[in-house]
C-alpha cells in the first residue's frame, strides 16, 4: 500500500509525551545521576534515589518494568518457551493467557510432589525410624555433629597458640620438629658448631652440609681435616695458616720437581735437551707423521676424530711428540723449501 499513511511511511509513536508531563532529564540536573537515553528517550535508573518511595513521582523505567505482575508473566512466557523446547504442546501466553496460566500451575504443582517422593524415597531408604525424620536440628547441633569448634582461641604474632582457657596448664612446646634424625645421623641437625666457618652441623661426623648422609667415625676425621684447611679453627690467623698449608702441598704427577715446579718443556710442550727417547718407536712415529701428511695432501685422509670422542687418542708418548716437532710445517725459516 503506498501513499499517506501506508507501510511506506515509518512513523514511530513510541515513548512520546505531552507538553505538561516533566521530561526525564530534568528530574535531576546532576550529570553523575542517572543516564538518559536520547534516542530511545528512556533513563532505566532513579533519577533521585535519595528520595524516599512514597514521594517519588518517577522512579525510573525499570521499576516500572519490575513492579506488578511483570514478573509474573515473564516467568509464563519462561515457561511457555521451556514447554516448547521440550515438544510440549503449544502454550501462547498472549493468545491464549489462561491456558499458559493453568498449564503452568498445573505443572509447578507436580514438580513440588515429585520433590516430596523423592524426600520421602530417600528417607525410606537411608533413615527408616520416624524418630529420624524429627525436627530440623540447630545451627549448633549441626556444628557439633560434624566436629566444629567455636571456641576462640588466640595466636601470638609468630603463629603459635597463646596462653588462654585451652591452653592453660600445658607445657609449650616448639614450633618446629623435634628430635628428627635423617639419612642415617644419629644426631640432629645444629647439635654442632663450627667456629672457623660460623656455620651449623651434625655432631656425629662433624658435617656442615645439611641433608648429607652420615659418615662415620672416618667422615669425622676427614670433615675436621678439611674444614680446618678450608675455614681454620676459629683462633686469629688459622684461616690463613690452612690456606698456606693448602698452597705449599707438591704439584702431582710426573712432572712435579723436589721444590713443586713444574718443567717449562712440559707445560708449553718444548723439547727437553735430557730427554730420553726410544730410537724403534721414534723410527715409527715419523713413518706414522709422514703417511698421515700424505694422506691429507692427496685429499684421501679420513674423517677426523671430533672433539671428546671415544676413539680420540688422548695419550701422546714422547716419541709422537718428537715426530710431531720434526715433520712440522715452519713458515717462518727462510731455507724451509730447500733441500
Amino acid at each position: 500500500q503506498g501513499g499517506v499513511g501506508g507501510a511506506q511511511m515509518k512513523v514511530t509513536a513510541r515513548n512520546l509525551r505531552i507538553r505538561e508531563d516533566t521530561a526525564k532529564y530534568l528530574r535531576n540536573l546532576d550529570p553523575d545521576s542517572a543516564y538518559y537515553d536520547p534516542k530511545s528517550r528512556s533513563m532505566r535508573d532513579n533519577p533521585n534515589p535519595e528520595m524516599a518511595g512514597a514521594d517519588l513521582t518517577y522512579a525510573g523505567d525499570n521499576f516500572v518494568r519490575t513492579s506488578g505482575d511483570v514478573g509474573g508473566l515473564a516467568e509464563t512466557q519462561l515457561f511457555a518457551w521451556e514447554a516448547g523446547k521440550h515438544g510440549l504442546q503449544e502454550v501462547h501466553p498472549q493468545a491464549n493467557p489462561s491456558q499458559a496460566e493453568l498449564l503452568k500451575k498445573l505443572h509447578a504443582t507436580a514438580s513440588d510432589r515429585m520433590k516430596k517422593d523423592n524426600r520421602a524415597a530417600i528417607f525410606d531408604r537411608y533413615a527408616p525410624d520416624e524418630k529420624d525424620r524429627g525436627p530440623k536440628e540447630t545451627e549448633d547441633e549441626r556444628r557439633a555433629r560434624l566436629g566444629t569448634s567455636v571456641v576462640e582461641k588466640l595466636y601470638t604474632r609468630d603463629g603459635r597458640a597463646a596462653q588462654g582457657p585451652a591452653t592453660a596448664g600445658r607445657t609449650a612446646s616448639s614450633k618446629y620438629e623435634e628430635d628428627a634424625f635423617s639419612n642415617g645421623h644419629s644426631t640432629v641437625w645444629g647439635s654442632f658448631f663450627h667456629v672457623g666457618a660460623m656455620r651449623w652441623g651434625y655432631a656425629d661426623d662433624h658435617s656442615l652440609l645439611r641433608n648429607s648422609y652420615c659418615t662415620g667415625e672416618n667422615g669425622r676425621r676427614a670433615n675436621d681435616e678439611a674444614n680446618e684447611l678450608k675455614h681454620g679453627t676459629g683462633h686469629s690467623g688459622s684461616v690463613a695458616l690452612a690456606q698456606a698449608r693448602q698452597m705449599l702441598k707438591p704439584v702431582a704427577g710426573r712432572a712435579a720437581l723436589a721444590g713443586g715446579r713444574q718443567k717449562a718443556s712440559d707445560m708449553y710442550g718444548e723439547a727437553a735437551a735430557d730427554q730420553d727417547l726410544d730410537g724403534d718407536r721414534l723410527a715409527a712415529a715419523l713413518r706414522k707423521e709422514k703417511a698421515a701428511a700424505a694422506a691429507e695432501t692427496l685429499g684421501t685422509a679420513g674423517k677426523k676424530t671430533k672433539y671428546n670422542s671415544m676413539d680420540a687418542t688422548v695419550d701422546v708418548t714422547l716419541e709422537e711428540m718428537e715426530a710431531y716437532r720434526l715433520t712440522r710445517g715452519r713458515g717462518e725459516d727462510p731455507m724451509a723449501n730447500h733441500n
